[in-house]
């Protein structure tokens, strides 16, 4: 079995309920000692104001080297935006006005992972290492599941009323999500004919996306959401197959892929480091003279991974007018770079376009034609934002 990476578009999934309230003085070591030792999560890059809800209620800034724990939150203020790393190497940035819940980070005996994470709102970019044997990574929020191989994509929910899904690399699987048949053993769904019809719509309901495609998940949190078997609405088994729509022509925008050709990882070694500069392994604290003297170090990681992070997009700016993608008519470019210039020549002739980049005094302008290059003593006007994607 690969790999599997869900993206679930569903309601949030919030509290683990504790069956062990009754449980022995030693069990109960155990099982603290089980939590200290489950895999986390740590902070790799962090501008703007973000904040960490810890499951044990204390709250940190989301700054270089915090780590996260299963059951704790985080949440990004405008012009925010955080890169988390995972123990395999996996890393998500989550986006301005997020809300993000670290739902699962297990590890089980055979030492395969099990990350899920929950966004409420925003929008989560994802660099997920190539499929390896039995782990899964999720992504949960509220109306959708998908299940994703080895893979970098976008889980937007920015809209409350949908989730959008969008691929940039690999396949991802997109069916709608009922809360209420969570959890429920095969016999309790089959046991039930209105559960089973509602199952076997689901599971019908399934579309794939590919490479630059994406999908628009609509489905009402109240009817979708509903935890409760014995009130699902009765229309839901009708209304599964109308809420996933694959979007036409609207794959990962230039904005969105350059957020995740920028996410930059580190070595396992970095890692560790940048933990013990958080937090004293043995105490779980650690003073301010300790915590004063690693910020210079803390500030070498963050200048290095800075000059990783220009140097990527550096590398994705050459790569658009190197390797331009395939956008024959306007359309093409007005969903990939949001919005184009008219640029009006000395000539009166007209050109409409994205400017690409700026090199010297070198204008690169990606048209309908391909790549454009337009010295800017032939240029006597550009109207900016002469069609938006908004406009459409």
């Amino acid at each position: 079995m690969n790999k599997i990476i869900s993206v679930a578009s569903a309601v949030l999934m919030v509290g683990l309920l504790n069956a062990g309230a009754c449980k022995k003085p030693a069990e109960n070591a155990d099982s603290a000692n089980a939590k200290q030792n489950q895999p986390s999560a740590i902070v790799v890059f962090s501008v703007g104001e973000a904040r960490i809800q810890h499951a044990d209620l204390t709250e940190d800034k989301a700054s270089l080297g915090t780590a996260l724990k299963e059951g704790d939150k985080i949440q990004t203020k405008a012009n925010a935006k955080v890169d988390i790393q995972f123990g395999d190497g996996s890393a998500v940035r989550i986006a301005e006005n997020s809300s993000l819940e670290f739902a699962t980070l297990a590890l089980n005996t055979q030492g395969n992972t099990d990350t899920r994470l929950s966004l409420v709102s925003g929008k989560v970019f994802a660099k997920v290492n190539k499929a390896t044997k039995d782990d899964q990574f999720s992504v949960i929020t509220p109306t959708a599941i998908a299940g994703v191989r080895g893979t970098s994509f976008v889980v937007d929910r920015t809209k409350s009323d949908r989730s959008v899904v969008k691929v940039l690399e690999g396949s991802v699987a997109v069916s709608p999500r009922v809360r209420a048949l969570e959890g429920l053993s095969a016999e309790q769904i089959s046991s039930n004919a209105e559960v089973r019809k509602i199952k076997e719509s689901l599971d019908k309901s399934e579309i794939v996306l590919e490479k630059d495609e994406s999908s628009i998940v609509k489905a009402s949190d109240k009817t979708f959401g509903e935890k409760e078997v014995a009130k699902l609405n009765a229309s839901l088994e009708k209304d599964i197959p109308k809420a996933v729509t694959k979007i036409t022509g609207s794959g990962v925008s230039k904005t969105e892929e350059q957020e995740i050709r920028t996410i930059v990882t580190l070595d396992k070694t970095t890692t560790d480091k940048l933990a013990k500069l958080n937090v004293d392994p043995k105490t779980g604290k650690i003073d301010e003279k300790t915590a004063a003297e690693n910020e210079s170090e803390k500030k070498k990681i963050e200048e290095e991974l800075a000059k990783r992070q220009a140097d990527e997009l550096k590398r994705f700016k050459n790569v658009l007018v190197s390797a331009p993608k395939n956008l024959k008519t306007k359309q093409d470019l007005v969903n990939y770079y949001e919005k184009l210039e008219k640029i009006v020549l000395v000539n009166k002739t007209t050109m409409i376009g994205a400017i690409v980049d700026q090199q010297g005094s070198t204008m690169i302008v990606h048209t309908e034609d391909g790549i454009k290059k337009i010295n800017q003593d032939e240029v006597q006007e550009v109207i900016y934002d002469f069609q938006t994607k908004s406009d459409n």
